[in-house]
């Protein structure tokens, strides 16, 4: 067992070399992954999957925050340009007033664009880092099931075989029954005739359908 999964490690180290280059899709937005891994993910790809899915759904939680606080922020700057004149030209001390809370409001938006920033930033090689741990497992777990597929189709063809040759044999004896059946019909109604054979036919009839419920 431990020199199995010994090779089984050797075999995922040798495929994360050969893979080093490759741009590591998203294969969770793949319908063509989903069919293939609908009923038989392991725990690792469940479980990968599942940190992919929370990675997207922060990353897109940040990029709506962002975009809520740059848009309050051109708000803020809008009014602070308004009152701009007010607080010049008519000495308001209202107007000034006003403008410091929306200068405090622009700095207070700009550290938290520099918290969200840094935390954003963050997301991408982890999301990198998954998707490429989900490559890795997918092409093998998709190695060790085509190997198994393989092997199974193998082990199937000497069952085939005799399933052909078994039908094969029940339809040449299905065929040689059904020409007795019609030969024996025929000297049948060669010596009694059509009228006595039918009779027969509802005698045996009855007779057989008695049997069966004995």
């Amino acid at each position: 067992m431990r020199r199995l999964f010994r090779k089984r490690n050797d075999l995922y180290d040798r495929l994360s070399e050969l893979l080093a280059d490759i741009k590591p899709p998203t294969l969770i937005l793949d319908a063509l992954w989903q069919e293939q891994f609908k009923n038989h993910k392991s725990t690792k790809i469940i479980s990968l999957e599942r940190k992919i899915t929370d990675l997207m759904k922060e990353h897109a939680r940040y990029r709506e925050t962002e975009e809520d606080l740059i848009r309050k922020k051109k708000e803020c700057l809008r009014h602070i340009i308004n009152l701009s004149q007010d607080a010049h030209n008519k000495n308001s001390l209202e107007a000034k007033e006003a403008i410091s809370e929306f200068q405090k409001a622009v700095l207070d938006i700009n550290n938290e664009l520099e918290q969200i920033e840094k935390k954003s930033d963050k997301l991408p090689p982890q999301l990198d880092k998954a998707n490429r741990e989900m490559m890795l497992e997918t092409v093998f777990g998709i190695y060790f099931n085509l190997r198994k597929s393989r092997a199974r189709s193998q082990a199937l063809i000497p069952i085939i075989e005799k399933i052909r040759l078994e039908l094969r044999q029940a339809t040449a004896e299905k065929a040689d029954c059904e020409e007795e059946a019609a030969r024996t019909y025929q000297l049948l109604h060669n010596m009694i005739g059509s009228e006595l054979l039918n009779l027969l036919d509802g005698v045996l009839s009855g007779f057989n359908k008695e049997r069966r419920e004995v």
